[in-house]
């Protein structure tokens, strides 16, 4: 049985991290699952970027604080887990014209 309380939804969305990038693969309102070559641990404080794209208000950035809780060694790559600690919105504006 799955002990995790919120719903996943899969998504491939590029995440910027402060360190380096990756993918994110799924998201569910508590955490994140992301691929990347940079190197973390459990335990771990990150920040992060993600932009939504296409909908109709325009671009929203995500600034996100999370925490690791799990890394999967996937060859050259790592699968990480992440519980988010803190999110902040915001709108980017489309560029005139």
């Amino acid at each position: 049985m799955d002990a995790r309380a919120d719903k996943r939804y899969a998504i491939d969305l590029p995440i910027k991290l402060d360190l380096g990038d990756g993918v994110m693969r799924n998201v569910s309102a508590s955490g994140v699952y992301f691929m990347t070559d940079v190197d973390l641990k459990p335990g771990q404080a990150l920040k992060f970027t993600l932009e939504f794209s296409g909908v109709q208000i325009g671009v929203i950035s995500a600034r996100c604080e999370a925490r690791v809780v799990r890394v999967e060694s996937l060859g050259a790559a790592q699968g990480v887990g992440a519980v988010f600690e803190n999110i902040q919105f915001q709108r980017i504006p489309s560029p005139p014209g």
